[in-house]
């Protein structure tokens, strides 16, 4: 009889963690492991068709026009219904679950962290670090997708470092890989020619993507270093602003292409001749991940996971944060020096595909799953017999 793994999170809206989500349950074998997906606030259906029918069942607790506040009691009777194996919860939104799953008692528990929203970049308050400590207390497995989230939570919640696992994001590299002829189709599709420099940006359009700094930085392209465009792909509230940033400099009104959401990313980036990713913070990005994986020299701030990814100066550049002068010499000298921009995606390429490849993320998740249940029957058993 297969694992059966209730995932609870917030939505299945377009984001990394979803993303990750999805590879996971496409990766494990549909023999040994049954998925059910379960949202605790909204659905968001133009993600929820990208699960494979086959594999998972999606469903959301919360009653369409009803956003309860507590919802451990909604947990619980899902859980009693659904009788899963294993319940893994996934950052704030699903940390609810842990403690339903220890009301019923029958399930072995996760829960992991994947990043932090606008609103915790710094702290936390008081009352979501105590609930977060309980959680942690609570589960069977806590672990995050870096070193630097696993070493902020602990930190924060003061629960033992040592307790966390690390299981970091892997890309799909039969998707994501350097493919040119595409590359080209796309460039001659959005009307920018082989002479010009294309910097890249994939991701959501909010607070913490920090685009502004790119807009910035790639001012001073245009001082003597040649043709250049910006393609960011992606939507969100920043839009707005990044919109009049945009028409009220008619340099970067010629130049910057904000493309909206696409199905095509893989063949955007082959598009590119450089990736950037400002954030502010991350867990570890997909889109630094996919980037890398299809042979671009990427260029990302010293922030969250991403030292963990990116070896400075061997497969990939890294900036302070909001430091707009250290990525303008970043991108001039890419722009300038086409060696450089080969060498650094050649050591992407090599590093995504043996560090960070979807496989090797699969397995990791297998392991945690195929452990969890035999850990938890033996516990069972040993009640039994006292």
């Amino acid at each position: 009889m297969p694992i059966r793994v209730m995932h609870v999170l917030d939505n299945m809206g377009w984001g990394g963690m979803q993303n990750g989500l999805i590879n996971v349950i496409k990766g494990l074998d549909p023999e040994r492991f049954e998925h059910i997906i379960c949202t605790t606030r909204h659905l968001a259906d133009e993600k929820a068709h990208r699960v494979p029918q086959d594999r998972a069942r999606v469903m959301c607790i919360a009653p369409l026009g009803r956003n309860p506040r507590f919802q451990v009691p909604d947990l619980v009777r899902c859980m009693r219904e659904l009788k899963p194996d294993i319940v893994h919860s996934r950052n704030w939104g699903g940390a609810e679950a842990v403690i339903a799953g220890r009301w019923i008692g029958s399930a072995s528990l996760i829960h992991s962290e994947h990043g932090l929203d606008e609103q915790n970049l710094n702290s936390e308050p008081w009352r979501r670090v105590a609930f977060r400590r309980l959680v942690y207390e609570m589960a069977d497995q806590v672990m995050s997708v870096s070193h630097h989230l696993k070493g902020l939570h602990a930190k924060r919640t003061g629960f033992p470092e040592s307790k966390i696992t690390v299981i970091h994001n892997g890309v799909d590299t039969a998707r994501f890989q350097p493919r040119p002829e595409a590359g080209r189709a796309i460039r001659q599709e959005m009307g920018i020619s082989e002479s010009e420099f294309c910097i890249g940006c994939v991701g959501s359009l909010t607070h913490v993507k920090d685009y502004p700094t790119v807009l910035q930085a790639v001012r001073t392209l245009s001082e003597g270093h040649g043709e250049w465009r910006l393609l960011i792909v992606g939507e969100g509230s920043e839009r707005p602003r990044l919109e009049e940033i945009i028409a009220a400099d008619p340099e970067l009104k010629r130049r910057v292409v904000l493309a909206g959401l696409s199905s095509r990313i893989p063949e955007l980036l082959n598009a590119m001749d450089v990736y950037v990713l400002p954030s502010l913070i991350e867990g570890i990005s997909n889109s630094l991940l996919e980037a890398m994986a299809s042979g671009l020299p990427v260029v990302a701030t010293v922030t969250g996971g991403n030292p963990e990814i990116v070896e400075d100066g061997e497969s990939g550049l890294l900036f302070p944060v909001r430091d707009c002068q250290a990525l303008a010499n970043h991108l001039r000298r890419l722009q300038d020096q086409p060696e450089t921009r080969l060498q650094l995606s050649e050591h992407a390429l090599q590093r995504i595909r043996s560090r960070f490849s979807i496989d090797v993320m699969v397995r990791n998740y297998e392991r945690l799953y195929e452990t969890l249940p035999a850990r938890q029957k033996a516990h069972s058993k040993r009640e039994v017999v006292v």
